[in-house]
């Protein structure tokens, strides 16, 4: 159960490590994973798997937008798309996916994930 947790934990961070990753970091503090430790005990933990997993690239975002596209062409359907952005995760406004998908959309209604990644990684 405290090996999940701290899983889940370190996963909210934004990270997603692998579980040797977290058993190495957490080899120090807790070698079975059995054990509740507090939150400064866990901050060490989370740095040194945050440390040895690599930012995530474009070509992982393109990857993961893959998942949606069920015709691999390059495109979603932005009503789907702003459905999933704005009713899952962190949700954002309808504003604040116009704001994103402005000057993206085609005659069709498609986003090219490619080009709102590019957008989205260059604002960030």
């Amino acid at each position: 159960k405290q090996w999940y947790q701290r899983r889940v934990a370190i996963t909210a961070g934004g990270i997603n490590p692998t579980n040797a990753q977290i058993k190495k970091a957490q080899d120090g503090v807790d070698p079975a994973g059995k054990k509740r430790i507090g939150f400064n005990r866990f901050i060490p933990v989370f740095e040194t798997v945050k440390k040895d997993s690599p930012p995530m690239t474009f070509e992982d975002y393109v990857e993961g937008m893959k998942v949606f596209d069920r015709d691999l062409v390059g495109y979603l359907n932005s009503g789907e798309l702003r459905h999933l952005l704005t009713n899952m995760g962190e949700k954002l406004s309808d504003a604040e996916v116009d704001q994103i998908f402005a000057g993206l959309e085609d005659d069709k209604g498609d986003v090219q994930y490619d080009e709102l990644i590019r957008r989205l990684m260059k604002d960030a």
